[in-house]
């Protein structure tokens, strides 16, 4: 549902994003400039400061630049309904031509509240049929870019007169002490961080869950399922996607390749970059394991319950190598709700990631690739039924587990050891996720027929790692 105010249209939607990194290349001619106002009170109406009070609110302006382009800054309410100068980030600017539905996002701005400095940045990516949608982001622990926000009002028309501000509806960036954060509505904000976090990034790097308070600290759930206290930590309140790098710690290298090249360090690698990519599109992912170290698969699967996430992805490398097939034999594994009947959302989430994983790999025409006559997205069953994999069977969000493809094979192992390697697969995973996320399409590949298996049992060994 579009709203009209002016002559700028400002679309409902929702988004989100994290991890601070290096600035994309905003363009400075010809394209969308773009700027965040920040609206330290109430909730207003947009063009005014209505009804607003003091509590760290803000609000995106925009406005059509000569040659074309939008072009963005942040203005913070100064209280007695007047809104604050224009602040405009040092990059600011997204061209007309960059890709549709690719967050782009600026440098990060300071935004004074009665309770603190927050700082933030503004997003903007263009949309199918033209246009330019803008969000604000909070920056979280001094780490981690938390869940865009969205004004309900976002969204400045391409043929906006040139040089002419338009306002979005107020966000609030920081409520009062004692408030929750509030959108549009007075719903809880998805980008508020009050209250008990679900995981928790220890300082030694590690993801865990937490159950509880010590002190000032946390009490939480060890990478082997013991109960562990941590001084401190990167709360995590709100995350869309887990992605976990499969196998991990010297006895689980996982499939090894010819080249040397071992399973569980090419996951973590990939993970690694799926989350960064995913980060730039504004999607929130947060990995099982952030080092070469086990865990068992009811802690991967439980971590991800625990933070309540939209969906998991375990990332995987397959081996024995099989006959050669002339195109990559990815495979994707899919939860069951009954033996016959494939549960829709893990299917679908399946479904995009085959179709953009296996065109992606396909432009890799210097490879031998192998695979089996079924491969594609199928469901795997243990003989008395049930889905046969741990990763797929245990958690109670939506999960996939991925074989990109088959580390065996000499000449696919070759490729996976490149970073071109890495960039094109995870650019290809972010794409499905996204898709995912925020439309209806179904995927391709599946594979009616499920494929009875009953697979080795995972490895029980766990050994500690330092959490700070």
């Amino acid at each position: 549902m579009s709203q009209e105010w002016g002559m700028v249209s400002w679309q409902s939607g929702s988004a989100s994003l994290p991890n601070f990194r290096v600035w994309w290349g905003w363009r400075s001619a010809a394209g969308v400039f773009v700027a965040a106002v920040l609206v330290v009170a109430g909730l207003g109406l947009v063009g005014s400061a209505a009804g607003t009070q003091d509590g760290g609110e803000v609000r995106v302006v925009a406005r059509r630049v000569a040659g074309g382009g939008t072009e963005v800054a942040i203005q913070q309410y100064a209280g007695s309904n007047r809104w604050g100068d224009r602040v405009r980030p040092a990059v600011w600017f997204v061209s007309d031509d960059s890709p549709v539905g690719r967050w782009w996002y600026s440098s990060p701005l300071p935004v004074e509240t009665p309770v603190d400095k927050q700082w933030v940045r503004i997003l903007a990516r263009r949309v199918a049929g033209g246009g330019t949608e803008v969000a604000v982001q909070k920056l979280v622990g001094w780490i981690r870019w938390g869940t865009p926000m969205l004004p309900k009002l976002r969204f400045v028309s391409d043929d906006s007169p040139v040089g002419r501000w338009r306002y979005s509806s107020p966000l609030t960036v920081s409520p009062p002490e004692g408030s929750p954060g509030v959108g549009e509505t007075g719903a809880p904000s998805t980008n508020s961080h009050r209250g008990e976090p679900r995981g928790l990034i220890t300082p030694s790097g590690v993801p865990v869950a937490v159950t509880g308070r010590a002190g000032t600290g946390y009490v939480v759930r060890t990478p082997c399922g013991n109960t562990a206290e941590v001084s401190t930590g990167e709360p995590l309140h709100q995350t869309q996607i887990v992605l976990d790098p499969g196998h991990g710690g010297w006895w689980d290298p996982g499939a090894v390749g010819p080249n040397g090249l071992r399973e569980s360090d090419l996951n973590l690698t990939l993970a690694r970059a799926v989350v960064e990519e995913l980060a730039d599109r504004g999607i929130t992912a947060v990995l099982t394991r952030t080092g070469d170290y086990g865990l068992p698969l009811s802690m991967r699967a439980g971590f991800a319950d625990a933070l309540d996430a939209d969906a998991l992805v375990s990332i995987h490398h397959n081996a024995p190598t099989w006959g050669k097939t002339g195109r990559p034999g990815t495979e994707v594994y899919v939860q069951s709700v009954s033996y016959s009947v494939a549960r829709a959302d893990s299917s679908r989430l399946g479904g995009l990631l085959y179709q953009e994983i296996t065109a992606a790999l396909s432009r890799f025409d210097d490879v031998a690739w192998s695979g089996l006559p079924t491969a594609g997205v199928l469901r795997v069953l243990l003989p008395k039924g049930g889905d046969a994999y741990g990763m797929i069977r245990r958690p109670n969000l939506p999960a996939v587990l991925v074989e990109y493809g088959y580390l065996s094979n000499p000449s696919e192992a070759a490729l996976f050891a490149t970073d071109r390697y890495i960039g094109v697969a995870a650019d290809a995973t972010a794409d499905a996720i996204e898709a995912y996320l925020n439309t209806d399409r179904p995927g391709t590949g599946f594979i009616s027929q499920p494929r009875v298996f009953d697979p080795d049992g995972a490895p029980t060994r766990c050994e500690e790692v330092a959490l700070e």
